[in-house]
């Protein structure tokens, strides 16, 4: 299967090893439990500051062991422009991490998101009803431009939370680490469905580290 026929989704923090990494395994977990065509969708992950090849955090294979995600063969990477070129769909854990990634490829501002800003601009977009294509790939690509479409326009729980669209990095207590894994994943829940539709059918998702 050629590079052409996969939806590329990529997610960004700092360090690529806690919140992007969270974010990545669990898109995995759910891509191989429960999506149609998994096989067309290659998710991974890198970090605007990473230093070298390092392993996920140990709290972060701990928290994704106990979700059932894999945690083999992870080694963190720096975010490039190249990468962010050749991706579908750009997430990030804040919006300084967004604006990082728009400022190694601006043209990126129409499928580069935070993680819960497109979790909630999908569940906006699902609502609507709006047409999908048949094609999986197309699907996903199309659920991307209907959120750019509602951007701006659906409004969000603040609760006293001046960042609402943020998932901070966690301190180093194990507790502020499920806090955040606990965020991810509800993101997660609503992000899977939206781009791959509710059923499963046969395929593997693709776990190629050069997404």
């Amino acid at each position: 299967m050629s590079a052409q026929e996969q939806f590329r989704l990529l997610y960004v923090c700092v360090g690529n090893v806690c919140r992007s990494v969270l974010a990545e395994r669990m898109t995995r977990r759910e891509l191989e439990r429960n999506a149609p065509f998994a096989g067309l969708f290659r998710v991974g992950s890198a970090g605007t500051r990473c230093r070298g090849s390092r392993p996920m955090h140990p709290y972060t294979a701990r928290l994704l062991a106990d979700r059932t995600a894999d945690t083999s063969g992870f080694a963190a990477r720096r975010l490039t422009a190249e990468l962010v070129r050749h991706t579908d769909l750009v997430l990030t854990a804040t919006v300084r991490e967004r604006d990082d990634v728009l400022g190694l490829l601006p043209a990126a501002i129409r499928r580069t998101f935070t993680i819960k800003e497109f979790a909630r601009l999908v569940a906006r977009a699902a609502d609507a009803g709006d047409y999908r294509p048949a094609d999986p790939v197309e699907r996903a690509r199309q659920i991307v431009v209907d959120a750019l479409r509602w951007r701006g326009r659906v409004p969000y729980r603040v609760d006293g939370d001046p960042l609402p669209d943020d998932i901070p990095d966690p301190d180093r207590t194990v507790e502020a680490f499920q806090a955040c894994a606990a965020t991810v994943d509800r993101a997660v829940q609503a992000i899977v469905p939206a781009l791959c539709g509710p059923a499963r059918a046969p395929g593997g998702a693709a776990v190629d580290r050069d997404a």
